[in-house]
């Protein structure tokens, strides 16, 4: 598909909801990665670049299928100009939470042409998949299983990338779910599969659901913060043991101070090497890299959700 026929499905897409722009898709990319069918970037976009990028493999794909891919990237270039926020921070959080939550809702909502499901209707109605129609049962297993598949992930190593991923699907299947008309039920059961217990996520779902704009960034970002805090934790305890770093002094460690926790850490391990007669400068030189590599990782991670 090439960029003159998606901007004419861009401009169908604006002709049905009502959407007055005259912004046009600029450049379309064959270069996500394997299991990402397609995607703009948040930075790209900030910059005035408007940029689709779509999974290479994606001329393989039925028509329907390709339709489903591009309208669900059009409520994000949508949700990008529509954004209530201006602080880029903010504009991350609103687009990794309520965009996505957004996209999935419109996009399954226009395929079916209704805004709502009954239980019954999953195995009744047939979506675009890849090759072939899939159920409405099928892509709500699969988007769970996608859920719970990455958040075992995250569990394993407290990775920031690692939430992202699994937040993101959350979101994708949430978007699903508020269209069923008991969809508070299913949300329930969802989290509770995926043994998720934070009361906040429900409130976020709510506030998506509402469009209560206001009330989702500060969710989503009291949920990032914490996330950032656990991957520092995390992380410093790899890093030094419970010698050099006891676990009520872990607890104080923040995104504010551990930078100071680092060096002070570091030194106390010069000075235990010290007393045992093992260190020399090659140590107090190789104890600066490790100082600045540590940094650089966590930097590398908490940029993820932090521009």
């Amino acid at each position: 598909m090439n960029l003159k026929q998606i901007n004419d499905l861009w401009t169908e897409y604006k002709n049905k909801y009502g959407i007055d722009s005259d912004r046009m898709i600029e450049s379309v990319q064959y270069d996500t990665e394997e299991y990402v069918e397609g995607c703009f970037n948040l930075l790209e976009l900030m910059d005035n670049q408007y940029i689709l990028h779509l999974n290479p493999n994606i001329h393989l794909y039925n028509e329907n299928y390709v339709k489903f891919i591009l309208f669900h990237e059009f409520t994000h270039f949508y949700d990008f100009f529509h954004c209530p926020f201006e602080d880029k921070n903010e504009k991350l959080y609103f687009m990794n939470a309520y965009s996505e939550f957004h996209a999935c809702k419109v996009t399954l909502a226009r395929c079916i042409n209704q805004y709502q499901l009954k239980l019954t209707d999953v195995d009744k109605i047939q979506i675009p998949g890849p090759y072939k129609e899939i159920s409405i049962r099928t892509l709500l297993e699969e988007s769970l299983y996608r859920v719970r598949y990455f958040m075992q992930i995250y569990y394993m190593s407290y990775e920031v990338n690692d939430f992202i991923n699994a937040f993101r699907q959350l979101m994708y299947l949430f978007g699903y779910l508020s269209l069923f008309k008991n969809d508070d039920l299913l949300v329930e059961q969802t989290l509770r599969a995926i043994s998720l217990t934070d009361e906040r996520v429900p409130r976020l779902y709510k506030a998506m659901k509402d469009e209560e704009l206001d009330e989702v960034v500060p969710l989503y970002k009291s949920i990032a913060d914490d996330v950032i805090l656990t991957y520092l934790r995390v992380s410093f305890r790899r890093y030094y043991d419970k010698e050099i770093l006891p676990d009520e002094e872990l607890e104080k460690i923040t995104t504010e101070n551990y930078r100071d926790y680092i060096r002070i850490l570091n030194g106390r391990i010069r000075a235990r090497n010290l007393v045992k007669g093992i260190v020399n400068e090659e140590d107090d030189i190789e104890a600066i890299a490790e100082e600045a590599a540590m940094i650089s990782t966590i930097l590398t991670q908490l940029s993820l959700l932090i521009l």
